[in-house]
């Protein structure tokens, strides 16, 4: 199920629950207005399993296309007796992230566009035009200026170069196979994943915001501390922060405060989140904290995005654009030397 269905789900059946309307009922109404066959079969199968007597997470748990982060959001809300607001915030998540992906697309379409056909011309240019240039000037002797030279070396070794790359690009996709399911693999996978430049910041961005909006949700509904950070281990997924959740955990249960647990793992934390949770914790107002928090960091998270748009294009076009001027200038040096010479 994808992320637009679930939107619509976790929306309509919350929307259809606060109005007052029956479990069985709700279920019936979304069935009835869903157009697609294999999300009506979904809704009859978490139907029979609510009615057969498990809860709706388990069935959500058990069911194919839903995540960790649905049941375990559905579970808070079971447990907490706020069905409809966990129901909300998984709709607004949804729609959020609907949102996010839509702006990454705007963002980097149009650069990777850009990116693919500067590369395959810059390809063409060190596989077949450079070596052309290399038989000319082989022809006509004389020494070459020292930049054609170094462009003629690696047009040469760019093959090998091309291969090698693949090469590798083969053994990470044989590794990730391989050892996808290994716990210090996924972690070290993971560490990697928030070193991307760009990238990885926004990672954690988002990451920070799950963090906070789901913690947020736990500790207004009155769950303890220490239980909220194992049931975020559920939820959230990623390793780097499922490995801080539990080292946090286990400095909660011999009394440490959990700001402090938390800027041990400067990489996934911002110091400003940090600081502020510390105040919050201090002043016993971390639900109201994490709240704004979650909202603040929303919105540099889409400032971000498309800060990364309006960055990618003009870098890219000006790199690109350099690298081939630099190919063409060496190649077409030593013709006006020789021109020079001549005149």
């Amino acid at each position: 199920m994808d992320e637009r269905r679930k939107e619509v789900f976790f929306s309509g059946l919350g929307s259809l629950l606060q109005a007052g309307l029956s479990f069985s009922r709700s279920f019936e109404l979304l069935t009835e207005g869903e157009g697609d066959r294999s999300a009506r079969r979904l809704y009859g199968t978490l139907y029979e399993r609510v009615i057969g007597g498990e809860t709706l997470w388990q069935s959500l748990a058990a069911a194919p296309g839903f995540s960790a982060l649905d049941a375990g959001v559905v579970r808070i809300g079971e447990e907490t007796g706020r069905l409809d607001e966990s129901l909300q915030f998984l709709s607004d998540y949804y729609r959020k992230q609907i949102e996010r992906r839509r702006m990454v697309k705007g963002a980097v379409s149009y650069p990777l566009v850009i990116l693919g056909a500067a590369v395959a011309v810059l390809v063409f240019m060190l596989t077949v035009i450079v070596p052309m240039f290399e038989q000319v000037y082989g022809r006509m002797g004389g020494e070459l200026p020292g930049i054609t030279r170094s462009i003629i070396a690696f047009s040469k070794r760019f093959p090998l170069l091309l291969a090698v790359t693949g090469g590798v690009l083969l053994l990470g996709s044989g590794a990730v196979m391989l050892w996808g399911r290994n716990d210090a693999f996924r972690l070290f996978r993971g560490r990697l994943l928030l070193r991307i430049p760009l990238a990885g910041s926004l990672l954690r961005k988002n990451y920070e915001v799950q963090f906070c909006k789901l913690l947020y949700l736990l500790c207004s509904s009155g769950i303890p501390l220490l239980k909220s950070i194992a049931m975020l281990e559920e939820i959230i997924t990623f390793p780097p922060y499922r490995f801080s959740f539990r080292q946090v955990a286990r400095g909660l249960q011999q009394g440490e405060l959990f700001a402090d647990n938390l800027a041990c793992f400067p990489q996934l934390y911002d110091r400003r989140l940090v600081a502020l949770l510390r105040v919050g914790e201090e002043t016993n107002r971390l639900p109201e904290m994490l709240r704004k928090q979650g909202d603040s960091l929303t919105g540099e998270l889409e400032h971000r995005i498309r800060q990364l748009g309006n960055l990618m294009e003009p870098v890219l076009i000006l790199g690109i654009g350099g690298i081939v001027a630099l190919v063409l200038i060496s190649m077409y040096l030593p013709m006006f030397k020789l021109g020079g010479v001549v005149g």
